[in-house]
């Protein structure tokens, strides 16, 4: 099961390679420092998970979301944010009023 998991994201990373116009909805400057960040974070998670397990593992797994993101240049959580924003409406106008009288 993992090493699917792990298949298919690799398998992800080569199409993103192989398509970029496809897959990119963050900006160069984006992927590189989500790159470098994760890149860090993943190597201090490593590094910590024997002294501070919880905090290292957060920080590793946080670390691997950001390398993925620089890597393919997708971010699904701004794709998300994108697609709500079209549901969005932008202004409402209303066009009648109505008044009603106080019953009690």
């Amino acid at each position: 099961m993992e090493n699917e998991n792990l298949n298919r994201a690799l398998d992800n990373v080569k199409e993103a390679w192989k398509y970029p116009e496809l897959f990119q909805n963050i900006s160069r400057s984006e992927r590189w420092l989500s790159g470098a960040v994760g890149t860090y974070l993943l190597f201090k998670g490593l590094t910590n998970v024997f002294s501070h397990p919880v905090i290292a593992l957060t920080g590793a797994t946080a670390g691997a979301g950001l390398l993925y993101r620089g890597l393919t240049g997708y971010c699904p959580l701004k794709d998300l944010q994108e697609q709500r924003e079209d549901l969005i409406p932008d202004e409402i106008v209303i066009k009648e009023t109505y008044l009603a009288d106080d019953l009690a």
